[in-house]
């Protein structure tokens, strides 16, 4: 790895524009205890996100791409989640995704020479709960009906700490 070779290579694609209002926009509306559900829901979906009915999103949310983000009906965001997706990131139907949890969908190839960076679409399914403190790495499936419990960490389709367990 030698990171004098890296080239930085926008992930926001050609809407700088959109990402600097987004970006001022997320400050004060997501990143903030400031309660305000719907106007949340109302923000993410003019800055394109697919967001369901009934969806909650608490305050102190981090939400890299709204354009890449979509959420079902009836789901929930709790506080202090980290959502950075350089890629698509989906959640599912009536699926929680509870306070302090890190979703990633960007990496880095520590073998190549350049350190490239590596954007992998994550996706949680319907009717799941990711619990608090939880940490979903790029290139991720969380299928339906599954609990991913506290403080775990998910690659791709192994649970590195801790265990996931499906819904009877």
């Amino acid at each position: 790895m030698k990171l004098y070779r890296f080239n930085q290579k926008p992930t926001h694609d050609t809407y700088t524009l959109k990402y600097i209002l987004w970006y001022l926009v997320s400050a004060f509306f997501f990143d903030t205890i400031i309660p305000g559900n719907k106007i949340r829901v109302i923000l993410l979906k003019l800055f394109s996100a697919k967001v369901g009915k009934n969806t909650l999103i608490k305050p102190n949310v981090k939400i890299k791409y709204p354009w890449k983000l979509s959420i079902g009906d009836y789901s929930w965001i709790g506080e202090n989640v980290w959502i950075d997706n350089i890629s698509n990131v989906t959640i599912g139907k009536n699926s929680c995704i509870s306070q302090g949890v890190y979703i990633c969908s960007g990496s880095h190839d520590f073998f190549s020479k350049d350190f490239s960076l590596l954007m992998q679409e994550v996706h949680v399914g319907s009717n799941c709960w990711v619990a608090a403190k939880s940490i979903i790495s790029p290139g991720s499936i969380i299928k339906d009906n599954t609990f991913v419990k506290f403080g775990s960490i998910v690659i791709r389709h192994k649970i590195i700490k801790q265990t996931v367990k499906k819904f009877k």
